[in-house]
């Protein structure tokens, strides 16, 4: 603005001073030309504030309003910014919000599923404990009411190893030495139901003792032979012997179960009392032979058992011939014979040879 008023300025002095110099040399009257000059300035001075100071002056509060509105719409996108940027951090915040609550009710979750399985388990071993203990006092109180039954234990001294050769029956046990010598043994002190006996039947509970003594003796890790004072051998040349399998006796286990009796009573009585005690306990309980009433000859040897009633021939059409029945079987010894009859035959067996019986105990080749 100040710029542009002096530029009119020193345009008006210029024109004044020319006019002025014109008039002198024309030899005119100067102060008519500087009314002109006069009249022209002020003149141009008030269009000059008509058209360039007014306006300007006038402009100047529209860019002032336009400045501050623009300062106004930059202060607007500043503090937009500013409130975009804190509504940002309030969602970012409530979001973080949101997921902590979520992964707390997660685990909450969680918690709540495990302490489950936990009560679930402890139910159940609870309820198992509960079990074993009932399973327990039930035992007890059974083995309270009957005395336990307890495998006896024997000293191994004076014991003499042998290892299993065959069982013959529930008394009568083939074994082998050190020496590699077969030794055919009768348990001292116990007898068992027949069921090799060539002249008496199977007798009740003879297999059941057969098969547990058998058991016992398999069972073994190691075989033990006793003696008693006395004879050592009977009129048979069978070792009259205890016999252990392991630390067990088993004439006492025989006796306990009911499948032996206390019998067989000479002058080798070492155990005697103990094994009339493990008598007495299968009697008070009526196990095994003691379960039949009269079966057992309490009044002498052995057992009562009836003889099976001979079977009638069935009648046949075909004529009699007269050709001989063939009545034996003959063998030159006791391999030929074995290799039919590998545990050996009884004495009314068609292939019995006296000869082949060297212990006479009726049963050859055994």
């Amino acid at each position: 603005m100040a710029l542009m008023l002096w530029i009119f300025v020193s345009i008006a002095m210029f024109v004044f001073i020319a006019l002025a110099l014109r008039s002198k040399s024309k030899n005119q009257n100067p102060r008519r030309h500087f009314r002109r000059a006069g009249i022209a300035f002020v003149t141009g001075l008030a269009l000059f504030f008509m058209f360039v100071a007014v306006p300007s002056e006038v402009e100047e509060p529209v860019d002032k309003t336009a400045s501050a509105d623009e300062d106004a719409e930059k202060v607007t996108e500043e503090t937009t910014e500013e409130e975009i940027e804190e509504e940002s951090k309030e969602d970012s915040e409530e979001e973080e919000a949101a997921a902590e609550a979520e992964k707390e009710k997660e685990e909450s979750i969680e918690a709540e599923k495990e302490a489950s399985i936990e009560a679930k388990e402890e139910s159940i071993e609870k309820a198992e404990a509960e079990k074993e203990k009932s399973i327990e006092e039930a035992e007890a109180k059974a083995e309270a009411e009957e005395e336990p039954v307890e495998e006896p234990v024997a000293s191994k001294e004076g014991l003499i190893p042998v290892s299993l050769y065959r069982v013959v029956d529930g008394d009568t046990v083939n074994v082998i030495d050190d020496s590699g010598q077969e030794l055919k043994l009768r348990l001292l002190l116990i007898d068992t139901p027949e069921t090799v006996h060539p002249n008496k039947p199977v007798e009740p509970y003879g297999k059941e003792a057969s098969a547990r003594l058998t058991e016992l003796l398999n069972a073994a890790d190691q075989l033990y032979i006793e003696y008693d004072s006395g004879d050592k051998t009977d009129h048979y040349d069978r070792h009259l012997v205890y016999l252990y399998a392991d630390d067990v006796s088993v004439h006492e286990v025989l006796l306990k179960e009911g499948l032996a009796r206390v019998g067989y009573i000479y002058e080798q009585q070492r155990y005697l009392s103990e094994f009339r005690a493990a008598e007495q306990y299968a009697k008070d309980r009526g196990l095994g032979i003691w379960s039949i009433p009269g079966y057992v000859n309490e009044g002498g040897e052995g057992f009562n058992s009836e003889e099976p009633e001979p079977t009638s021939e069935p009648a046949t059409s075909e004529p009699a011939t007269s050709e001989p029945q063939q009545t034996t079987e003959y063998f030159q010894n006791c391999t030929e014979l074995k290799k039919v009859y590998p545990d050996g035959v009884a004495s009314d067996h068609a292939a019995y040879q006296s000869k082949m019986d060297r212990d006479k105990d009726n049963w050859a080749c055994e």
